[in-house]
């Protein structure tokens, strides 16, 4: 087949001005072409100002600056693009223009051209349908900005000929971009679980489960990824996704990619995130990036004047919270065995208690007991019940186990100060511990957690106490979809991986997140999700059978 040296761009918006970027810094010929001329130089201007930019940010020489845009050449006449060698469409999502496109560029090009789309959920097979020549056309999806992600998914059709697909990765490849192959699937890799995300985190906010601060302080604190899924939403832009999110379910009919009656609804007002100025945040002006304070922008935090803290438990989670705390500043009353009523009786006059006992037991301990002993570390009921008579009507108790919160106030007589803790491990965006609470808890005694919570150096998560809180019924469904993509032969465990981590810049791909978690910890919330009635919709929480198999054979899914 003909060497690829020229390369023609259909569209000129942000996108395909991004993709006429990246194709002239990688040294090749480029042809833009638009519809009318004020298109053109709205296309040309874009392109202009992206490289002017990485000039005065030192990421690009001046003079390579000059021989990039000398490489480009803007028209509106499409009669030019036959010299073209491959061809990209970055037209707008509308399946009739793009035939339009197509069926026009048999006319013009050269047989053995090859035809790309850089459609985002459209079908390539769909979309082929439109040209003469179905087996020379592929997808070729870039993400924003293009210039700088380096994902490029390349996605081919039954009729596809295997030999233009290893041109395109090659092509990728040289110009500096990670390619992964993928058949012609809805949503393709990263916007299938990207969409499928989205709805979970939509859902949240619409049944009010948590505020939009704290659901993307979750995830991008909590869970590491790059930002939450609403700031992600609003650059992106509420229409765009609202569009992409109803292609996938048309195709798939997956209740995870259900379309958001909210998300319809901003659309329809003009809440379309950055570019309108207003989305779930509010911003300075049109197409800025500056959140400004709005009706829903939380208060400050007020000073609750709590000196003293009580910890229950000795285990590795109850010394750390002792160590800061006092490095926080408070006076820490720690309670080594709950079931000394002499200790107990030290926090009585404590503003907060936390309990976080130890309760894990391996099979060693399980050996070890006779008939009768009991299990070690205190009853749970009877510790809140004793709690609830000790301490003061203003201490607020708090819990690290798996309790519910209802319950631990419920025993306690304490109904509108119980609450429970979620203590994440870090990640390289900082800490999370999430507050669960009841549709009584009082507003005081979150704002006195959320002060100790800052105090220690994290960041709060407050939510209705339901199964996963956020952090783990948003991110260990998200993980068990790559699965099952990967178990439906989507895509590799490699290609799926990268496509997370180049395309959408998370920290480590998908598998990898479930080797470092443990494969046996998301299927134990799998399936916690799936028992306890989450109000998720049971294909999402459904552990994927293939890592069932992974955790009873004790397999990694990575570097195997």
């Amino acid at each position: 087949m003909r060497e690829i040296g020229t390369v023609a761009v259909i569209g000129l918006g942000t996108m395909g001005a991004g993709i006429v970027e990246v194709f002239a810094r990688g040294g090749l010929r480029v042809i833009g072409v638009e519809t009318t001329q004020e298109y053109a130089d709205r296309g040309h201007a874009i392109l202009t100002a992206s490289t002017e930019r990485a000039v005065a940010k030192g990421r690009l020489e001046e003079a390579e600056a000059t021989r990039i845009l000398e490489r480009v050449t803007i028209t509106t006449d499409f009669t030019e693009l036959a010299a073209a060698d491959l061809v990209v469409e970055a037209v707008p999502e509308v399946l009739a223009l793009k035939h339009e496109v197509f069926g026009r560029l048999d006319e013009i090009l050269a047989p053995d051209a090859i035809l790309a789309s850089n459609t985002s959920s459209l079908s390539i097979t769909q979309i082929a349908a439109g040209t003469k020549h179905p087996e020379r056309v592929l997808g070729m999806h870039f993400f924003n900005p293009a210039p700088v992600l380096r994902l490029v998914e390349v996605i081919t059709t039954l009729r596809t000929d295997p030999a233009l697909a290893k041109a395109v990765v090659a092509l990728s490849k040289k110009l500096g971009k990670k390619p992964v192959v993928v058949q012609d699937r809805a949503g393709f890799v990263a916007n299938y679980l990207l969409f499928g995300y989205f709805t979970s985190a939509l859902r949240m906010i619409e049944h009010g489960h948590v505020s939009r601060e704290d659901l993307d302080t979750a995830m991008r604190v909590g869970a590491g990824l790059p930002m939450g899924p609403l700031t992600l939403i609003d650059l992106v832009g509420l229409d765009v996704c609202d569009h992409i999110g109803d292609v996938i379910y048309v195709h798939t009919r997956s209740a995870m990619h259900a379309p958001s009656p909210m998300l319809g609804r901003m659309v329809t007002s003009g809440l379309l995130g950055r570019k309108s100025g207003r989305g779930f945040y509010t911003y300075a002006k049109p197409g800025s990036g500056q959140v400004v304070d709005d009706a829903q922008t939380p208060a400050a935090v007020a000073e609750s004047g709590l000196s003293s803290v009580g910890v229950i438990g000795t285990g590795e989670v109850a010394e750390e919270l002792v160590s800061r705390l006092e490095a926080g500043g408070y006076v820490v009353v720690q309670v080594a065995d709950p079931q000394d009523s002499a200790e107990l009786a030290g926090l009585a006059d404590v503003g907060l208690v936390i309990e976080a006992q130890e309760l894990d037991l391996n099979l060693d301990d399980l050996e070890e007991l006779s008939e009768g002993d009991e299990l070690p570390g205190a009853d749970l009921d009877d510790l809140f019940a004793e709690l609830g008579d000790l301490t003061g009507p203003e201490t607020v108790l708090a819990s690290v186990n798996s309790v519910a919160a209802v319950a631990l106030g419920a025993l306690s007589g304490r109904p509108g100060r119980s609450v429970v803790l979620r203590v994440h491990e870090p990640t390289d965006n900082g800490q999370v511990i999430e507050v669960g609470r009841t549709s009584v808890t009082q507003d005081c005694a979150i704002s006195l957690l959320r002060e100790v919570i800052a105090q220690i150096g994290a960041e709060s998560v407050v939510c209705r106490d339901r199964p996963g809180l956020v952090v783990d019924a948003l991110l260990i469904p998200h993980l068990n979809d790559a699965v099952r993509m990967l178990d439906e032969g989507y895509a590799s465990v490699k290609d799926i991986d990268a496509a997370l981590t180049y395309g959408l810049g998370y920290p480590m791909g998908p598998f990898a997140m479930i080797d470092r978690i443990g494969a046996d910890e998301v299927l134990a919330v799998c399936e916690e999700l799936s028992w306890s009635g989450s109000g998720l919709p049971p294909e999402s929480v459904a552990a994927s059978p293939l890592l069932v198999e992974r955790v009873l054979l004790d397999l990694p899914f990575t570097n195997v």
